[in-house]
């Protein structure tokens, strides 16, 4: 069985679940379903009537399916997982289950720290799960046909590279610090090695995957044009762990988008990749998906479109645009991050505000009349200035549309609070805390509100938070969800559904302080929780990209073929 403990509409729209739940219904001899999280009143019921949760197509009860796989892409995701055992009636904690028990494995970007779920979860697979997948397979179906026991089982899957089993280790602690990761059994690796799939063109892409039968978050055809990023913005965890930068080819996207048509009927695709507008091949890929509009009888009357998650600030990426007729009304989206040039060079986001302006103008000029920006405050090394300087670059924009006389024009802007991630530069640094974060607020709201036609959005301090404790947080944090799930914590995601007062009650009873976690920088000599899992990049590569940030040095982007200096290629 496969999860992404959500409820459905979120959790039918992730592409990872697309690709895994594919290749398992392809595999010989497998039986593959998928779960989500009820709604409450669902959940309430089946309580009432002792009726543990099932699988969504056979109704099959979770407890007989040999294994139950949870993709965790985002930490407030973690609490779910504790309900959906509940739900299903399994044990929560993987030291309680017993022989006939599934076994419980997790995979995604959110377990590259898997200690606050090792509590939890049998075996996390980390890494790329396309070349794991098959592997995992073969190791079940080993196990069922020798006979082997559920702890045989887990053993047998700990020795596919990526794997990572938390019983097999015993954290050192000194109050709230690791001091040291011991192995627990031997014939445990030092370090769980992350998964790489190296050619992308070889690796699975759903093309048959089920059509959801209501309205989803993402209702479209997802295409993965590219895996992993050649910028190296120090903030940014997908564009570390997910490296080195590879690409699709054309004429094997172009047959993936063909037959995601023909099986499902999708004729609107999402180019999905880290930073879309690096593909060498983007042009072509798009008038491709133009041309099919025109390309005949098989595909007549049918109007195809193509959209990009987010654009790069580059003239280019309006030209691209021009052809996205279909995305006019709901305009462009650019991520700035930082208002001056010091804190975009501090955090190597290799864009000046002369491009901004140069894009917006483009773009404008293309008959676009809303944009969409994105900045990140709290980010180390900020001051008010800074603030002031985002405010300004929103105020330049708006003046170039009235220069222009763009009517109607709007720009939406959204500051999200900076968040330390593992495997990052930033993973030593503190998270402002709420009070300060509140008063840089209140500042951009002050500099904007004279803008009757930006709309600003800002983060929930309280969601940033949490999600920065769980994403830095140690072995010891399995207490705080248990406490957590016991006091009624679930769909932590949710800004109506967060129970801060819960959460800060399940960590008292811990004994735990979240600020340890969130509110004092790491030393850059100190173990770390996640240093049990190798992503390939050197720590002390990251040390020397911590440094350069505090002098505001740039790093060239990626280069697979040449440059060779984080250690992944």
């Amino acid at each position: 069985m496969l999860s992404f403990p959500d409820t459905y509409d979120i959790g039918m729209s992730n592409h990872a679940m697309k690709i895994i739940y594919e290749m398992l219904d392809t595999a010989p001899g497998v039986i593959v379903d998928r779960a989500y999280i009820p709604g409450d009143d669902y959940a309430r019921l089946s309580k009432e009537l002792s009726c543990p949760l099932t699988s969504l197509n056979y109704r099959l009860p979770a407890l007989e399916f040999d294994v139950i796989g949870f993709t965790l892409e985002y930490e407030l995701n973690f609490s779910n997982v504790l309900y959906f055992l509940d739900l299903a009636c399994i044990p929560l904690l993987s030291a309680d289950r017993r022989e006939g028990h599934p076994i419980i494995i997790s995979g995604g970007s959110a377990c590259v720290n898997p200690e606050p779920m090792a509590d939890f979860i049998d075996v996390f697979f980390i890494g790329d799960g396309e070349p794991m997948v098959p592997e995992i397979v073969a190791a079940v179906k080993n196990s069922r046909e020798k006979g082997l026991s559920r702890a045989e089982t887990i053993a047998e899957l700990s020795r596919i590279e990526g794997a990572y089993v938390p019983a097999f280790y015993e954290p050192v602690f000194d109050g709230f610090s690791q001091t040291g990761v011991n192995i627990k059994k031997a014939g445990a690796p030092v370090k769980a090695t992350m998964r790489e799939a190296k050619d992308l063109d070889a690796c699975f892409h759903p093309t048959h995957f089920p059509v959801p039968n209501f309205e989803t978050i993402f209702n479209r055809g997802m295409v993965e044009i590219a895996r992993g990023c050649k910028h190296a913005c120090r903030f940014c965890q997908a564009g570390f762990i997910y490296r080195p930068y590879r690409e699709r080819s054309l004429g094997v996207i172009k047959n993936i988008i063909r037959e995601v048509f023909l099986n499902t009927g999708y004729s609107e695709f999402t180019l999905s990749s880290l930073s879309a507008t690096d593909h060498a091949n983007l042009r072509e890929i798009i008038d491709y998906v133009a041309g099919l509009n025109k390309s005949g009888e098989e595909f007549s009357e049918t109007l195809f479109s193509v959209s990009l998650p987010s654009q790069r600030i580059s003239t280019f990426s309006v030209e691209l645009a021009r052809a996205l007729s279909t995305n006019r009304k709901s305009g462009l989206t650019f991520a700035p991050e930082a208002g001056s040039q010091l804190m975009r060079d501090r955090i190597n986001k290799n864009v000046t505000g002369e491009d901004l302006f140069a894009t917006a103008g483009a773009a404008i000029d293309a008959g676009y009349r809303l944009i969409k920006l994105y900045f990140m405050i709290g980010l180390p090394y900020e001051t008010d200035d800074d603030l002031r300087e985002m405010a300004s670059l929103v105020s330049k924009v708006m003046d170039i549309a009235r220069e222009k006389r763009a009517k109607t024009f709007a720009i939406n802007v959204t500051f999200s609070t900076f968040i330390p991630k593992p495997h990052t530069p930033f993973q030593w640094a503190a998270q402002t805390g709420e009070d300060e974060i509140k008063r840089r607020q209140s500042l951009l709201k002050e500099e904007l509100k004279r803008f009757r036609s930006v709309t600003m959005k800002f983060t929930n301090y309280r969601v940033s938070a949490l999600e920065s404790a769980f994403a830095r947080g140690s072995r010891l944090l399995g207490k705080v969800l248990l406490a957590a799930h016991k006091l009624g914590c679930r769909f932590d995601a949710w800004d109506d559904k967060l129970k801060s007062g819960l959460w800060e009650r399940a960590f008292s009873e811990s004994g735990i302080d979240m600020k340890n976690y969130i509110s004092r920088p790491f030393s850059t000599d100190e173990i770390l929780p996640w240093q049990i899992v190798d992503t390939g990049v050197a720590t002390a590569y990251l040390k020397t990209e911590y440094l350069k940030a505090a002098s505001a040095e740039l790093t060239e982007k990626c280069d697979p073929a040449r440059c060779k200096r984080c250690g992944v290629c």
